[in-house]
């Protein structure tokens, strides 16, 4: 009965959608082979694979290059063809914001198609330097502290940033890392005195050299009962919760996996997509994967994912420039909408 069951969810079904691709898709992936995007990628692809949900294959091609400049700069040039999609990370917003390409807001210029996850911050730090959040605070208060992430600029940078301009913190120090698995080994070797990261990329250092201190989200985190949050411990909360919202999870900006498409990709071709990627995320392994990692599934589809975006775009701007003061790139326009 079960496979029965699972056969008829899986099963390929032309009624919501009369388009079909005429070749081969191609997938350009934004990192280098074993990168977080490349990983959930050929997952994704394997399961479209196992359960024969398209009538042509998905082709996986890597294309590293300026933090997603080069793999967006190719997405924009298939303009109207929806043969090609890449997987999102939070570099499909900051990088436009900050290079000259011809994509400058992503949910404007390119084509959102589905929205899979969020991967949610904790505050990470090593139990023999604090144990609670009210000591990590007085510390941040007196002394400039170092914070490690993954590259300069992106999604850590600004949530520790956040957190500085949150707590009332001294300027903190912040030292970009290639990669999640290396920054939580920093702060587990003493050699750094905290980061944000996603659970998965912390526990192989838990308990016994990181701990979390604070989940960035209105509730507790399944992966992380006893941590309390940042609304619990009134981060943020002062001016109507300003800085409190924009460091939650659904609110804030965290990191965000999804896909996207070249500029004016058919109706018909996003509705194909929306019903082939609301599959993939329904999946047992999908699901599996999202609880194994501590990520939480937040599927939108095409119009939903833009929606998103418009307003994920604008706190970007909003934090990056006129808190932060980071320079944007000199041609950056007024909003048309979403």
């Amino acid at each position: 009965m079960a496979g029965l069951s699972l056969g008829a969810v899986m099963a390929p079904s032309n009624a919501l959608a009369q388009w079909q691709p005429e070749r081969p898709i191609e997938f350009v992936i934004q990192t280098s082979p074993g990168g977080g995007s490349d990983i959930y990628t050929r997952l994704w692809l394997g399961i479209i694979e196992k359960y024969e949900l398209s009538p042509v294959p998905f082709t996986p091609v890597n294309m590293p290059g300026g933090a997603g400049a080069v793999a967006l700069t190719y997405l924009y040039s298939q303009d109207g063809d929806p043969h090609y999609l890449t997987p999102t990370l939070n570099s499909i917003v900051t990088t436009p914001l900050q290079q000259k390409i011809p994509v400058m807001y992503t949910s404007e210029d390119l084509t959102p198609v589905a929205m899979m996850t969020t991967d949610p911050f904790l505050l990470w730090v090593n139990p023999e330097k604090y144990k609670t959040w009210e000591e990590f605070h007085a510390a941040c208060k007196e002394n400039r502290l170092t914070a490690t992430g993954t590259g300069a600029r992106q999604e850590d940078e600004i949530q520790i940033g956040l957190i500085q301009e949150a707590a009332g913190c001294e300027p903190f120090r912040y030292v970009p890392q290639s990669g999640g698995g290396v920054v939580a080994s920093n702060v587990a070797g003493g050699h750094s005195d905290f980061n944000v990261n996603q659970p998965a990329e912390a526990l192989p250092h838990f308990p016994d050299k990181l701990i979390p201190l604070v989940v960035f989200a209105k509730d507790r985190h399944p992966a992380s009962p006893d941590t309390p949050t940042h609304w619990e411990l009134e981060i943020g909360t002062e001016n109507n919760n300003e800085y409190a919202e924009l460091l939650d999870l659904e609110t804030g900006l965290h990191q965000v996996r999804g896909l996207i498409g070249p500029p004016n990709m058919p109706e018909d071709a996003k509705a194909w997509y929306d019903e082939l990627f609301k599959k993939v995320f329904d999946s047992a392994e999908w699901q599996e994967f999202m609880k194994t990692n501590g990520m939480l599934g937040t599927y939108r589809g095409s119009e939903g994912y833009k929606e998103f975006l418009v307003t994920f775009e604008d706190n970007h701007v909003r934090m990056m420039r006129d808190v932060f003061g980071w320079e944007l790139r000199d041609d950056l326009r007024e909003r048309t909408g979403g």
